[in-house]
């Protein structure tokens, strides 16, 4: 195959890409976010929210790093 040929396959690739992006960009149109999901009362909580034991060591956790973290090592 000559550098010519491949040049004009190269080129006839090219065209084909480009073809299928302009496709594909005008058939998925975007969807407008709805920002009414965001809302802090459509949220589970209080006593709606799962607390099993899992849950329950997560937070136990949680706290107890930030403490440690509040802690001065250098001082003691």
């Amino acid at each position: 195959m000559s550098l010519k040929e491949t040049l004009k396959q190269a080129k006839k690739i090219e065209r084909q890409l480009e073809q299928q992006e302009k496709q594909s960009f005008s058939l998925g149109a975007v969807k407008p976010r709805n920002y009414l999901v965001l809302n802090p009362l459509l949220k589970k909580g209080g006593i709606h929210e799962k607390e099993d034991i899992d849950c329950v060591r997560k937070k136990r956790r949680r706290e107890t790093k930030q403490n440690l973290r509040q802690t001065d090592w250098l001082s003691e």
